[in-house]
Formats: C-alpha cells, sequence, structure tokens
C-alpha cells in the first residue's frame, strides 16, 4: 500500500481534503451568527436557524450513505453536494428576510453535511481499519478549522461579517476543485444480497453498536451551545473576535495534539473507555464555562477539547471501524453524524438556548448534562455486548 503512487496520492489528497472542510466550519460555526446579526436577526431567531439547520442532515445523511454503500460512487456524491453547496452559498448575500435565510441555511445543511461521512469512510478505508491513517487525517482538519477561524475572526475585525460568505465560498471551491485527486472507492462488483441491502437496517440492529454511537453522538452534540450561542455570549461579555478566535484555536490545538496521541491511547483504552473519560472531561469543560469569564481559566478550560472533539471522535470511528458490518460501515458513520449533527444537536441547542434567554451561562450547564447522558448508554452497551 506505501508504494503505491495512486494510494499515496489519495491519502495526501484526502489530508487536504479534511484541512479545507473543516476550515469552512471553522469560518461558519463561530461567525456565521454574527453575519445572521448584522442582517438584523435577534438571538432567539439566530439560535432557531442554527439549531434547525442541524435536522436537515437526519434525511440526507444517511440517503447518501445508503448510496455510497450500495453503489460505491463516492466522488459524484460529494461532488454534487459540494456545486450544490456553492450554488446555495452565492444566495446569501442577496437575502433579506429571515424566512429566505432559513431556508438557504436548511437546504445549505442538506447537501454540505452529506459530504462527511463519505470522507471518514475513505479514511477508515485508506487505514485498512487501523485508525492511525484516519486520526492524523482529522488532525488536518482540525489544524484547518484553527487556521481559518484566526483567518475568519481577523477578516471579519476588519471588514466586517460578508467576509464569512465569501470565505466560505473560496473554501468549498478549493473542496470541489480536489474532488478527482480522492482515493477512488470500489463499486459492487455484484448485487448485494438481500440482507445487505438495508445496511442501516443492520446497524440499527446491533444494540451494542447503536447505544455507543448514541453515547458518543451525545458527547458531540453537547457542543450545542458552543457552535450556536457562544460568540454572541462572549462578545455580549466584552470579549473581542480575535480573543474568541484565540480561544477557539487554543481547544482546536488539543484537539490535535490528541488525535496524533489516540492511536497509542486507544490501544491501551479501547474506544468505550475513551468515550466514557471523554464525556466526563466534557462535563467539566462547560461546567466550568458556566461559572468563569476569566480569559485564562476559560482557555485552561478548552483544552478538554482534546477530549470533546478528539477523543471521542477518534473513539467512536475505531469502534465502528471494528465492529459495524463490513457493508454498512458509511451507514454508521452516517448514524452518528446524524445524531451527533441533527436530532441531538438540534435538542442540545434548543435547550441551550432556552436557558442562555433566561440565564446566559444556563446555556453551558445544559451542554455538561447533555455529555453526562453518554454514561449510563456506555453502562447499557456494556451490558448488551456482555450478554
Amino acid at each position: 500500500m506505501r508504494g503505491n503512487p495512486d494510494v499515496r496520492q489519495g491519502a495526501i489528497a484526502l489530508h487536504g481534503f479534511y484541512f479545507l472542510y473543516y476550515g469552512l466550519q471553522g469560518v461558519s460555526i463561530p461567525f456565521l451568527p454574527l453575519w445572521f446579526a448584522s442582517r438584523g436577526l435577534d438571538s432567539a431567531l439566530i439560535g432557531l436557524i442554527v439549531a434547525a439547520s442541524f435536522l436537515p442532515k437526519i434525511l440526507s445523511t444517511p440517503a447518501a450513505a445508503h448510496w455510497a454503500d450500495r453503489s460505491g460512487q463516492v466522488h459524484a456524491l460529494i461532488a454534487a453536494s459540494l456545486g450544490a453547496s456553492i450554488l446555495l452559498l452565492l444566495c446569501y448575500p442577496f437575502l433579506r428576510s429571515a424566512a429566505w435565510l432559513m431556508a438557504a441555511t436548511l437546504a445549505l445543511n442538506a447537501v454540505f453535511p452529506a459530504v462527511l461521512p463519505l470522507m471518514d469512510r475513505m479514511a477508515i478505508a485508506t487505514a485498512r481499519g487501523q485508525g492511525n491513517a484516519y486520526t492524523a487525517m482529522r488532525a488536518c482538519g482540525s489544524i484547518g478549522f484553527a487556521a481559518f477561524t484566526l483567518a475568519g475572526g481577523h477578516l471579519v475585525g476588519l471588514w466586517g461579517p460578508d467576509w464569512v460568505i465569501w470565505l466560505s465560498l473560496a473554501l468549498v471551491a478549493a473542496c470541489l476543485a480536489m474532488v478527482r485527486l480522492l482515493p477512488g472507492a470500489a463499486r459492487p462488483s455484484e448485487p448485494a444480497p438481500p440482507a445487505a441491502r438495508m445496511p442501516m437496517r443492520r446497524v440499527l440492529r446491533d444494540r451494542p453498536l447503536l447505544l455507543t454511537i448514541a453515547a458518543a453522538s451525545l458527547v458531540q452534540a453537547s457542543n450545542g451551545f458552543l457552535y450556536s450561542y457562544s460568540t454572541l455570549y462572549w462578545t455580549g461579555g466584552g470579549l473581542a473576535t480575535s480573543l474568541i478566535s484565540a480561544l477557539w484555536v487554543v481547544g482546536v490545538a488539543s484537539e490535535v495534539l490528541f488525535f496524533f496521541l489516540a492511536p497509542a491511547v486507544l490501544a491501551r483504552t479501547g474506544p468505550a473507555r475513551l468515550i466514557l473519560v471523554s464525556a466526563l472531561m466534557t462535563a467539566v469543560r462547560w461546567a466550568g464555562l458556566a461559572i468563569t469569564a476569566d480569559p485564562a481559566l476559560m482557555a485552561g478550560l478548552q483544552l478538554l477539547q482534546c477530549f470533546t472533539l478528539a477523543g471521542n471522535n477518534a473513539a467512536i470511528m475505531w469502534h465502528i471501524a471494528r465492529h459495524a458490518p463490513p457493508d454498512g460501515k458509511t451507514s454508521a458513520i452516517a448514524l452518528y453524524a446524524l445524531l451527533s449533527g441533527g436530532v441531538f444537536m438540534f435538542a442540545s441547542i434548543q435547550a441551550g438556548g432556552m436557558l442562555y434567554r433566561a440565564w446566559p451561562p444556563g446555556g453551558f450547564a445544559a451542554m455538561a448534562v447533555c455529555a453526562l447522558g453518554a454514561v449510563p448508554l456506555l453502562g447499557a452497551a456494556r451490558r448488551r455486548a456482555a450478554a
């Protein structure tokens, strides 16, 4: 594998693709709420749009994953999703009403997130189930997130929130240009047997796998308040956008480091234990951010993002690579994506937003409770597996 130039090129392209894909999230997640605010939307409406934006992937992500598992046409699916994303982003500067902004955001979040499980499946296949290649590629995504969060904060501070849209457009276009360089995905040589025609059904019937995916999804979904209201909360408390960017980068730096350490850690702990530790450390992080406004303490708490994102994400991908059926790995990844970034994320943002409007620090407190919800699910998965 290492001696094959096509495989090496594909792996390098995946590193770059992760960098650009998560770079877009580094621009949109912290700063898109500010762009909405610049259009005259209040915090309640911004929170509703951000929360609702996580719902379309509930349908689009499993549909794309199912087609990828059945057909192997991964490149075409990724290219179509990115092309549609560019068209939708081009509409944003011309939209004025909240209804049109909501519609465009829902449509964008129906197509762009469908790329993620396809990327992750490629990374797992490239790693041949060992996890090392995936964690290195995902670390590149975190580096991209940090780099473009800094760039976005600088550009927004200098020239205003419209740069959120222009930078996002540039990054999606760059992703689309790289699609042809991504590793090939084998197309099934013969029709799938009846048992394999609905790969998601097989994943849902595997109760230990399903419960573990749900637990990891709760840890990931506990980012809901951070993704939706934290920038408004922190700017309302007097923090500059440059300082907010720095806080995000501190967290992402710890995330990047842990991604490189994750294979060694997982070899010693196993994925379920790492998800458990990630849930507990994540709860500490959110509880701490609920009670402090000191930038130094906040930076220290942001270091725990190494568990919230890297530890939890690496662990669930490691678990899926080993326990999901061979013809259903993309569907298992899609289930994680639609729970963590869809159903659970929507509920997380709604709960955090309700508390934020009544008592702003309560948004982070709600996220601590969300992360702790993973603990009983992991216990149930362990009991099911032992039965």
